[in-house]
């Protein structure tokens, strides 16, 4: 009975202890400068009820539009890592992502469907693509992605002397992916907030004009924030609890916790749809926001840390692994085509939605959904379309860089408005005294409307391209797009 017992309590004990090994085994590819990370239990998602509905699993390209993002079936689980610039409104300097593979893919077929070619760098098979990424064969069951596609870089990561993952506040993220949360962003903000800016951005917070008292020490515990860390529990639909942490206690801030957290994300335009509307807490040392995450608002998480790719299991379905001079049919160009086209239009009808929204920042946003317009499968889209697309992408980069313009703008302007008061004087002597909170007030205003008509007339541009090129398409194809 005891061996039996033993038996019993090691197979119990032992396979959560093989899943952590083999997380601690991608854990071990991020490099010491990531400052984000993103987590994925492949498995665990997959078996969900909202995953099955909405057919996450399916093994086709075309399912882009139906999901938030393109899970390979093939992955069991998935770690993205990058290096975000804070102060260059979270560009990403690197990405990469690294995930254990139930059966391997080949670099050929992987070049060979995203338009690309077969590479070696430092004894490793590679495959560049167009997306301005490199996939790499680190083991048989192990596939790694880095972006940009910097070859020098990718030589260093694939041989283990990128370093090690470094920062604890990610380390404990991982942990924290389970059966219930399957999928654990975070982001490491130690050392983040600059001591002049903080106090500019506290002292003009809308949410901290009954807390000017407190100012002093609200500075304080900003400048002490540790880390962003959420999580994302998927059942018949998805739920977020997003965490803030401090090196202190966060009551100072009382009821104005929620309020002063989302113009934090707003600032970084990266504001989520429908966040407004979640339940807020106070713990002692985090600020705990908790509600749920629509299709729209899981797209753009993912946007955050995503795959620079949508094509995984159709590698081997439908591109052979040996070279052929064939022509692709017309059939098969009129449903790539097809497919691209509906998946830059979920993108448009995406932002769309928050077009009106006057009061947020979605530079964010923008310039990733940008980035997933370049990282579409290419291979086989007639040749227009895919100038269309690039000139869509090319669109919301130039609309998020007027969104983060207008901040700059603003900081150059406000720097030279000194003192507490500026006066100016008419023809008939009389002077005019204005505070320079005022002054500073209006000319945020005004670089924001000038962002607002950049927005506004790009929109028309993205909708008039879009409508003429659907008719050509149809036209040509004589297939309804």
């Amino acid at each position: 009975m005891t061996r039996i017992l033993t038996v019993v309590v090691s197979l119990v004990l032992l396979a959560p202890v093989g899943r952590l090994l083999a997380a601690d085994e991608l854990l071990k590819r991020v490099p010491a400068g990531a400052n984000s990370l993103m987590v994925i239990d492949v498995t665990a998602l997959e078996a969900t009820p909202m995953s099955q509905a909405q057919g996450w699993q399916k093994k086709h390209e075309a399912a882009f539009v139906e999901r938030p993002m393109m899970l390979p079936p093939e992955a069991s689980r998935i770690v993205m890592a990058s290096q975000l610039n804070f102060s260059g409104e979270l560009n990403v300097e690197w990405q990469m992502a690294v995930m254990s593979l139930t059966e391997p893919l080949p670099m050929r077929s992987i070049a060979r469907a995203e338009g690309g070619y077969v590479d070696k760098i430092g004894g490793v098979d590679c495959a560049w693509t167009p997306s301005d990424a490199y996939f790499v064969a680190l083991e048989a069951k192990q596939l790694g992605v880095v972006f940009p596609a910097n070859r020098q870089f990718v030589s260093r990561w694939a041989q283990g002397n990128a370093g090690l993952l470094s920062s604890g506040y990610l380390l404990v993220a991982d942990k924290q992916v389970d059966r219930m949360n399957q999928i654990v962003m975070a982001i490491d903000l130690r050392d983040v907030p600059q001591p002049h800016r903080l106090r500019e951005r506290l002292q003009a917070s809308p949410a901290l004009k009954t807390l000017s008292a407190k100012l002093e020490t609200i500075e304080k515990l900003i400048a002490g924030v540790q880390g962003l860390t959420l999580r994302i529990a998927v059942g018949q639909s998805a739920r977020g609890t997003l965490r803030v942490d401090f090196s202190d206690s966060p009551q100072v801030l009382g009821a104005q916790a929620k309020p002063l957290l989302l113009e934090a994300l707003d600032g970084f335009g990266a504001k989520l749809p429908g966040i407004d509307q979640w339940t807020v807490k106070t713990e002692a040392k985090s600020i705990v926001l908790e509600g749920a995450l629509s299709t729209d608002a899981l797209r753009r998480v993912f946007s955050l840390l995503e795959l620079p790719s949508t094509k995984f299991s159709t590698l081997k379905d439908e591109i052979p692994d040996t070279p052929t001079s064939a022509s692709p049919s017309e059939a098969s160009k009129a449903a790539a085509s097809k497919t691209y086209y509906k998946a830059v239009a979920v993108l448009i009808e995406d932002l769309r939605k928050t077009l009106g929204d006057t009061r947020d920042n979605h530079a964010v946003w923008m310039e990733r959904y940008g980035r997933k317009v370049d990282a579409l499968p290419i291979l086989n889209v007639d040749e227009t379309l895919l100038a269309w697309g690039a000139r869509i992408g090319e669109t919301f980069r130039t609309m998020a860089l007027a969104e983060r313009g207008s901040g700059i703008k603003s900081g150059v302007r406000k720097s030279s408005v000194y003192g507490n008061y500026q006066y100016s004087y008419d023809q008939y002597g009389y002077s005019n005294v204005r505070s320079n909170a005022s002054v500073k007030g209006q000319i945020d205003t005004e670089e924001r409307a000038q962002a607002k008509a950049v927005r506004y007339n790009s929109w028309k541009e993205i909708e008039d391209a879009t409508a003429a090129i659907r008719k050509e398409m149809t036209k040509k194809f004589q297939v309804e797009f």
